[in-house]
C-alpha cells in the first residue's frame, strides 16, 4: 500500500502489526473497546475461541469460518501409468500447500473409478506427499495423538478402509467409501472412490473454497454444479496454490491472523 500510494488518506490512517496468535501479553493490552470497535478473526476453532475472550460491550467479533478444499480426479487418470503419476503428483501438490495449513490445500480427493483404481492412485499420492516443494516441506507436522487413535481404528477396518503412510509428518492417506468425519490436517488426505465426478461434486458446499479437477478439460461439466453449491474457485488439479491477488486465505492453526479496527 505504501509503495502504490504513500500519500493516500487510507494508507496514512492504516497500521499493521504481526504477532503469533494467542500471545496474551500482546492481545490483553491491545484488544480493548477503548481502542477498537470490532475484531475480525478467521480460522479454526482455537482461533475463534481465543478471540472470544476479548469480546464485550462496545467490542464486537466478526468471525469467518475456516474453509476446506477438495480434488476431483477423473477416470482419465488411469489411461496410462504416466497420466496416473501426473495426477498423483498434482494431487499431492495441492494437498501439501503450506503443509496443508492453508484453506486452498486439498483434504478430500474423490477418484472416479473402482476401489482398485482408487487404491492405485492413493499409493502413488502417498509417495508424493513426502516430497519437498516450493511451498511445503518433505517432513510436515506429526499427526496429533487424537487423530492417531482414529487412524489406528480405521486400519483395523480393512478392506473397507485402507491407510497408507505413517504419523511421522511425511504424509498419510486414508481410502474410505465415504468422506471421514474427522478434519484431515497435517498432510493427511482422504481419498474416496466415486462412480462419477458429478457424484463427487455433491460433496462441495459453502465451506468449500477451491476444487481442483483432473484433467482440466473436465472443469466445464462440473463448474456449474460446484459454483451453485457455494465454491469460490475451480482450478486444474495442481493449481490450487495459484491464488489471485486480493483473495484472502485462512489457515487452521492457532497462529491464524486476526485484525481489529
Amino acid at each position: 500500500m505504501a509503495a502504490v500510494a504513500p500519500g493516500h488518506p487510507v494508507v496514512r490512517s492504516f497500521s499493521a502489526a504481526y504477532w503469533r496468535g494467542g500471545d496474551e501479553t500482546v492481545e490483553s493490552g491491545l484488544l480493548r473497546p477503548q481502542f477498537f470497535d470490532k475484531l475480525v478473526a478467521w480460522g479454526g476453532e482455537s482461533t475463534i475461541r481465543g478471540a472470544l475472550r476479548y469480546v464485550g460491550p462496545g467490542f464486537e467479533l466478526v468471525s469467518f469460518d475456516p474453509r476446506t478444499s477438495i480434488s476431483l480426479i477423473g477416470r482419465e487418470a488411469f489411461e496410462s501409468p504416466e497420466s496416473l503419476a501426473l495426477a498423483a503428483d498434482a494431487g499431492a501438490a495441492d494437498a501439501t500447500f503450506f503443509n496443508q495449513q492453508a484453506c486452498v490445500a486439498s483434504r478430500f480427493q474423490f477418484v472416479e473409478g473402482s476401489e482398485e483404481d482408487a487404491d492405485g492412485y492413493t499409493a502413488l499420492l502417498c509417495e508424493r506427499l513426502g516430497v519437498a516443494r516450493e511451498f511445503s516441506s518433505a517432513d510436515g507436522p506429526r499427526v496429533p495423538a487424537e487423530l492417531r487413535e482414529e487412524i489406528d481404528v480405521l486400519r483395523s477396518l480393512a478392506p473397507d478402509y485402507r491407510v497408507w503412510g505413517g504419523c511421522d509428518g511425511r504424509g498419510l492417506v486414508i481410502r474410505s467409501p465415504e468422506p471421514v468425519d474427522s478434519h484431515p490436517d497435517g498432510k493427511i488426505v482422504n481419498v474416496v472412490p466415486v462412480a462419477a465426478l458429478s457424484e463427487a461434486a455433491l460433496h462441495a458446499g459453502v465451506a468449500t473454497q477451491t476444487v481442483g479437477v483432473y484433467p482440466g478439460t473436465r472443469k466445464p461439466e462440473l463448474r456449474g454444479a460446484v459454483a451453485c453449491a457455494g465454491v469460490q474457485r475451480v482450478v486444474s488439479l495442481g493449481g490450487a496454490g495459484g491464488m489471485p491477488p486480493g483473495l484472502s486465505t485462512t489457515a487452521s492453526t492457532p497462529s491464524n491472523g486476526s485484525c481489529a479496527g
